[in-house]
């Protein structure tokens, strides 16, 4: 059993969704910078994800907390947050194109320009119910004909990036919150299963160059496509290894749990390899053991395995990416066991085809331990979080038992703190209207209140009809008085006594007048 210190916060944890089972692991970075993978749990699911989309967050919250209890028990420790991975019809990318004007005073491309192009990219704003999960720079291009991976100092009057966003529907991703929530585990990060793979897969050569990965599960098949050293398309075609399991099953008439084992000992994905005369025990459902030709076997998987070929090939070439991949297919995934599988596919897909069995980022030891397993998706968490923060262990967790129903797990998320702007509306139509509110409105409504209510209005009062009608009765006011006195002031004339009047009018005028009180 491994010790871990309770105060070391180097520890990572992923947690891999996939449709027939959870994969967990727990991994240190160690002095090196390889990642020691110190405990792996997988616990099988049914009927809770269909090709990638989680039917039943209870049942698949109680996989992931089982998961969880077998790797406290083992590591000693309490496991609080984990990074998580997710594939299917949710999830997809779109490649993105924006540009800048380069300054015409310099002339070439400054860390100004960048910062405002990605600025530009930043703003991006899906529709509907989807979120960008990433956004990852494959290129720039000066004057749309010269391209280039740092711009930076280049001579040019237009600077365009090109970027791909990774995006995943937003009723998923409150679906993964809500089982982790029952876990008692919060997320570090989400991540989309086909983004990890190429580190942890690819040599260096093969992702500049150019490659395709091939991941085979249980209801989907990811294909990831690698070229000039980044990840340039990726999707999941909702075909898998349970095909077969379907077609044994209404062939032998036997139990689901035994497909896996029966296809492990005497399955091959090529009917040419396996002799016609040789014959395998099978135990039919009810019956005791049956001799079947182990050739029959072959020939059903074979025919699902030609088709999963199929359908990657027109993806690749829909795509426009078949003949962009010198360095062929690298095939991984928890179906890819099969005995000859790699050359079905090479010999279908008419390229070169390889094991990814060299995991990156792992020490000798870690390695020789997970080849053995199927998952390798979770590896990818591991080394993804390892470039990231790493998971906080704390020794306790609430006593509390949780909910059967979550409390808002949406809050789980921290972009969903805005859906309090607009409670009415739909979950899965938040997404845009929430950048809306708080990017453009806190702009424009501080300037409408302060410059056109408190300015304008009063301005508008003062040169109404209160403003023209008392000029009017003012300059009555004025004038009219004034007759009054003119003729109160005559109608007590008196008769003139000559100069004594005139003396009278002086003494009056030099002691008795306003001015020299």
């Amino acid at each position: 059993m491994h010790k871990i210190d309770m105060d070391n916060r180097d520890y990572i944890i992923g947690i891999d969704i996939g449709s027939s089972s959870v994969a967990m692991a727990v991994g240190v970075r160690n002095e090196g910078g390889e990642i020691t993978v110190l405990g792996v749990d997988i616990q099988p699911i049914e009927d809770c994800v269909k090709d990638g989309d989680i039917l039943n967050y209870i049942e698949l919250g109680n996989a992931i907390a089982k998961a969880k209890t077998a790797l406290e028990s083992e590591l000693g420790v309490r496991l609080n947050s984990a990074y998580v991975g997710i594939s299917g019809r949710s999830v997809y990318c779109v490649r993105y194109e924006d540009y800048v004007e380069i300054n015409e005073k310099t002339g070439y491309v400054t860390e100004s320009e960048l910062r405002e192009l990605n600025a530009r990219i930043e703003m991006v704003v899906p529709g509907g119910g989807d979120e960008i999960i990433d956004r990852i720079p494959l290129r720039y291009t000066i004057d749309d004909n010269q391209n280039m991976r740092n711009p930076l100092g280049a001579f040019g009057r237009k600077l365009s990036a090109t970027y791909l966003f990774v995006l995943a529907g937003k009723h998923q991703i409150d679906r993964v919150n809500r089982a982790l929530y029952r876990a008692e585990i919060k997320s570090c990060g989400l991540c989309v299963n086909p983004t990890l793979l190429p580190e942890l897969l690819l040599t260096p050569d093969e992702m500049e160059a150019g490659v395709a990965i091939v991941d085979i599960g249980s209801d989907l098949t990811d294909i990831s496509v690698v070229r000039e050293g980044k990840l340039w398309y990726f999707s999941s075609l909702p075909i898998g290894a349970s095909s077969i399991n379907n077609d044994l099953l209404d062939f032998l008439k036997i139990s689901k749990k035994d497909i896996d084992s029966l296809k492990r000992k005497f399955g091959s994905a090529m009917a040419s390899g396996v002799p016609d005369n040789t014959t395998v025990p099978v135990k039919m459902a009810g019956h005791a053991k049956k001799q079947i030709l182990q050739r029959n076997i072959a020939e059903i998987a074979e025919e699902r395995l030609k088709d999963i070929a199929r359908f990657v090939m027109r993806e690749l070439k829909g795509a426009k990416f078949a003949s962009k991949i010198p360095c062929g297919v690298v095939l991984t995934g928890g179906s890819a066991y099969l005995s000859n599988i790699d050359q079905l596919f090479a010999r279908e897909l008419e390229m070169e085809v390889r094991f990814g069995s060299m995991l990156n980022g792992l020490d000798d030891e870690s390695q020789q331990r997970v080849l053995a397993l199927p998952q390798s998706v979770v590896m990818g968490l591991l080394l993804y979080g390892a470039k990231h923060k790493a998971c906080e262990i704390a020794p306790e967790l609430p006593k509390t038992i949780v909910a059967e129903e979550p409390r808002k797990p949406e809050v789980v998320q921290p972009k969903d703190i805005f859906t309090t702007v607009n409670t009415d509306m739909p979950a899965e139509h938040i997404a845009k209207p929430i950048v809306e509110q708080t990017v453009v409105k806190p702009i424009e409504e501080p300037i409408e209140q302060f410059v056109v209510e408190p300015v304008l209005e009063p301005q508008i009062e003062p040169h109404s009809e209160p403003e023209v009608e008392p000029t009017k009765q003012t300059e009555e006011q004025k004038i009219e008085p004034q007759k009054p006195e003119v003729e109160q002031k005559n109608e007590p004339a008196k008769k003139s006594r000559g100069w004594w009047d005139k003396v009278l009018d002086w003494v009056d005028d030099r002691f008795v007048s306003d001015k020299y009180i």
